[in-house]
């Protein structure tokens, strides 16, 4: 008894030692977000605090809800309890419990170690200014591209000192641990494909919820990843579900729709998003991705290791850069009082049309915001010529033509690192452009937009070449044809960028 007795203290003062360890490292934690939520002036949307339960409460009071699910089950020859049940079944599935410590903690630190380990993240600053400029008491909806399924990472990691997003997530992420990595950050969860009109009710009521709350959501207007490089046309499901919370009389804020722009010098997808381009078979859902799933799991982790072996020996080489870009706001009380009737007076499909009008803009409005990254802009230099050997000094001289009318066009080039000097000098020569003479400045800019051209064009060619999708011999480069789809699928990514060179 007496060694029962002992096992017994020892377990039980285990237990509490863990507990209070446990208590004193979250709470330091909960502490440090705290003061980086202070430190930044962080807006936080106070109902994603709001626990689960509170939320499903809300969605099973809703009338709409109720009649729905009434006339569910004598349409079906159901019992309402078992439509109810599977109305709970949908909000479990939907809702998400946002996590303070997996957003600002672990999800900050995985994503700033994981997209600063394979790209140069570049982030202009002064682009996101323009942020600051929306009235706080507006609830701001960020509209996206979607390259890549990291854009989730990248867009929430650069926007982590502003505020946190709630984005909506297809079927593909609903798999452990994914599933409650996602959930935790904030993300609510849709099926694309799912047409009873049951549960897209249950989703409506749940995104105007959290819209009437105020909370910062980002959606991908074109619904799917681009396997082309173009953009794909704007779906306008989830827009449709936000525009029509203005018809409560409850919400007297603002919507405010930001167009955010994102491209990369390398998808880490790009060849099976490019394969299925090709052979007119797109794949979606979490079935028909398994196994490219299965291959990330892997290949995830080794590159990943391969990576960091590199870093530690300052061997690294990046995949090039990966950037967002955000356009001027767009208010839809704006785009409301410019209609000659009210919208939600219509009917359903010329109401939907209207709001297609309205999400093809945004999507222009993305087009021309997008970051022009060295290999999209060589891509699409090296795509103008003629089949056959292309000399560098030609690819330079095009690249510079190409910048010139993308600066003209307002367009965004992204400088990363490679480009400090040369933005610094450009800086000066700005400075003092009133004191010296114009003709002599005009020669020192022009020289050092040749400059930069050139070494935009190392800075692609160097990733074209580790990808065999060029070769290079005494400065003559010539397209490997089997990858001519890639340089397309880049190229294309600069589509809706007005470029007359």
């Amino acid at each position: 008894m007496k060694y029962i007795f002992f096992a017994l203290a020892a377990v039980l003062l285990y237990e509490i030692l863990r507990a209070v360890l446990l208590a004193w490292i979250r709470g330091r934690l909960y502490r440090s977000v705290r003061d980086y939520l202070e430190k930044n002036d962080i807006r936080l949307d106070k109902y994603k605090l709001m626990h689960k339960i509170a939320v499903k409460q809300d969605l099973l009071n809703d009338s709409e809800i109720h009649r729905a699910i009434i006339a569910h089950a004598q349409e079906k020859g159901l019992k309402i309890k078992n439509v109810q049940d599977q109305v709970e079944e949908y909000i479990e599935e939907i809702v998400p419990f946002f996590n303070l410590l997996s957003y600002y903690k672990i999800g900050y630190w995985i994503a700033n170690f994981f997209l600063n380990l394979i790209y140069e993240v570049v982030i202009d600053l002064e682009n996101a200014e323009k942020l600051k400029k929306i009235p706080a008491d507006s609830v701001v909806v960020f509209v996206m591209n979607h390259r890549s399924n990291i854009d989730y990472i990248l867009v929430a990691y650069m926007l982590a000192q502003q505020i946190s997003l709630s984005y909506a997530v297809g079927e593909w992420a609903r798999v452990w641990p994914l599933e409650y990595i996602f959930k935790s950050f904030g993300a609510y969860f849709i099926r694309r494909k799912f047409r009873e009109p049951l549960y897209h009710l249950v989703l409506e009521k749940y995104v105007q919820l959290i819209s009437l709350q105020g909370v910062t959501q980002g959606i991908f207007l074109e619904g799917g990843l681009s396997r082309d490089g173009n953009f794909r046309p704007a779906k306008i499901g989830i827009l449709d579900y936000i525009i029509r919370i203005k018809k409560n009389p409850a919400f007297e804020r603002d919507l405010v729709f930001v167009p955010a722009a994102i491209n990369y010098d390398w998808v880490l997808e790009d060849r099976t998003l490019v394969q299925e381009w090709k052979k007119g078979k797109e794949k979606s859902g979490f079935k028909d991705h398994t196994s490219s799933l299965v291959r990330f799991l892997i290949k995830g982790p080794a590159t990943l290791m391969a990576n960091l072996a590199r870093y530690c020996t300052r061997r690294l080489k990046h995949h090039g850069y990966a950037s967002v870009s955000f356009g001027d706001p767009v208010f839809l009380s704006e785009f409301l009082t410019l209609q000659e009737e009210n919208i939600f007076h219509l009917d359903r499909h010329d109401r939907l049309s209207r709001i297609q009008t309205f999400a093809d803009g945004l999507l222009e409005r993305i087009g021309s915001a997008i970051p022009v990254t060295p290999v999209c802009i060589t891509a699409q230099a090296l795509l103008s010529f003629d089949s056959g050997e292309i000399a560098k000094t030609d690819l330079i001289k095009k690249v510079s033509m190409l910048r010139t009318a993308i600066r003209e066009g307002g367009g965004r080039i992204v400088l990363g690192k490679t480009f400090e000097s040369s933005v610094d000098i450009k800086k000066h020569l700005l400075a003092e452009k009133q004191d010296r003479r114009q003709d002599l400045v005009s020669f020192e800019e022009d020289l050092l937009d040749l400059e930069d051209a050139r070494q935009t064009v190392e800075v692609a060619l160097d990733l074209l070449r580790r990808r065999k999708i060029i070769s290079s011999l005494n400065e003559k480069i010539t397209i490997n044809e089997k990858r001519r789809p890639l340089l397309e699928y880049y190229a294309n990514s600069l589509s809706l960028l007005d470029l007359k060179y």
